[in-house]
């Protein structure tokens, strides 16, 4: 009898050239796509600014003024409150609607500030959500700013 050996199964040099090729590409394609997902989220920030600062022009053209800096509150829920704006023209302002995780002490979500009376905005030591709302206390200008998650570079301003 002439038996002849049939080879089903791979080799172990076979089996390890292929995890090799894999890891390759895993060390390749893993930073990559995180990078994407933080591009997306910051995206998604600024999606949200614009969307943000049109409702507050919206509001403009119908009341002849913006919102004053005190009409305009977030709570402690990191919710943005003010019957007049919400829902009226804009659904939702809340730590749900932003997208970026912040560290160190920051807050994810909107945060408000007073625009100075030349309508600058303050120093960015005052930087403390990734999306900020500056008002005139008069309601003479209101300018909104996206931040990234670092709350140091702006991604995004309606002043440009």
């Amino acid at each position: 009898m002439n038996y002849t050996k049939s080879e089903n199964g791979f080799t172990l040099l076979e089996v390890l050239a292929v995890i090799i090729i894999i890891g390759i590409l895993g060390t390749i394609a893993i930073p990559k796509l995180m990078s994407s997902t933080l591009n997306a989220r910051q995206k998604a920030d600024v999606a949200t600014a614009h969307q943000l600062k049109a409702a507050l022009d919206r509001y403009q053209i119908e009341n002849g003024v913006y919102l004053k800096s005190g009409e305009l509150t977030v709570n402690e829920d990191g919710i943005v409150v003010n019957p007049e704006l919400i829902p009226k023209y804009i659904s939702k302002l809340d730590t749900t609607t932003t997208q970026q995780a912040v560290p160190n002490g920051g807050k994810k979500g909107f945060a408000i500030a007073t625009l100075g009376t030349d309508y600058s905005i303050p120093n960015s030591e005052s930087v403390s959500s990734t999306i900020m709302i500056y008002l005139t206390s008069d309601g003479l200008a209101a300018e909104v700013r996206a931040y990234d998650e670092t709350l140091k570079k702006v991604l995004w301003t309606s002043a440009n």
